[in-house]
């Protein structure tokens, strides 16, 4: 059997894949193992990876609807769009929960021109400059263009308060925040610039995934059954972003914020509080 990727290129469909990824997420290994024997048992000579995405989902949905949000988790942040303005504000609520002071879509002169910043972000005296890239094409990746151009900003803005007087805030770093793996370029430049880079499984402690799953901050639409785009655009226009930070609602009263039904959110909190817990 073959898979077919999202970028059209066709590998021997490895079980172990399967295994590891769910393991990855807490399921079990005997699980795991019966869930890649259902695919296996597919009698076909090819399948597509997005068919085996919504068939182990639909399985970890039986098992155990939490982990099928873990499991999504990736493709939700891909889902935000169409534009990269809510993967912005999301990013600005996962670095808050960090302890960073954010602001978005700042004005920030520069020697040469003006920016529009997405996100502005202040901790222990240090101001980063963060520029988020999203993507929401499978297999898509961030370049060393994209590590360039957020480079060449930086020292732009750098340049103009170093000259003084002109920007009020000093400007420590550059910092990229992408959903999506980096090339090993990018990743290159960045490091021998030191410019703070934080993409899909790099750094390899405090890669994109690893910040949202230490402290449980999965965005709103991370369960692939409750995809209401509606609903989850109604929660993002009163600033909820992080999942969790539904649990601490009533569900009247965001019901009344929404306009949803009471059974939708409710559904909704019930599987943010085994997803979240009460990580803080």
């Amino acid at each position: 059997m073959f898979v077919i990727k999202a970028d059209g290129k066709r590998e021997i469909f490895r079980p172990q894949k399967i295994i590891s990824s769910l393991a990855r997420i807490g399921v079990d290994e005997s699980t795991a193992r019966s869930f890649a024997e259902d695919i296996k048992g597919v009698h076909i000579r090819e399948l597509r990876s997005d068919d085996i995405f919504r068939r182990i989902t639909e399985l970890l949905y039986q098992y155990n609807p939490v982990f099928a949000g873990k499991y999504n988790l990736r493709r939700a942040i891909m889902q935000m769009g169409p534009t990269g303005y809510p993967f912005e504000k999301y990013i600005a609520a996962l670095l808050g929960s960090y302890g960073y002071q954010t602001k978005t879509n700042q004005m920030v002169w520069g020697a040469c021109v003006q920016y529009e910043i997405d996100v502005v972000v202040e901790r222990d005296g240090e101001t980063y400059v963060v520029e988020c890239k999203y993507h929401n094409t499978p297999g898509a990746r961030c370049d060393l263009k994209v590590a360039l151009y957020v480079w060449a900003r930086f020292l732009d803005i750098k340049e103009k308060w170093e000259r003084g007087p002109g920007n009020r805030q000093e400007f420590y770093n550059g910092w990229l925040v992408t959903n999506t793996r980096c090339t090993s370029e990018a990743i290159r430049f960045a490091e021998c610039k030191g410019m703070k880079l934080t993409s899909w499984g790099y750094p390899q402690h405090e890669s994109l995934e690893k910040l949202i799953e230490q402290k449980a901050l999965y965005p709103m639409n991370v369960f692939p059954f409750l995809n209401n785009g509606w609903l989850y655009a109604r929660l993002a226009e009163h600033g909820l972003y992080l999942l969790r930070d539904i649990v601490s609602y009533t569900t009247i009263d965001l019901a009344k914020k929404t306009g949803a039904q009471q059974k939708d959110i409710s559904l909704l909190q019930k599987y943010a509080r085994g997803l979240c817990g009460n990580n803080e």
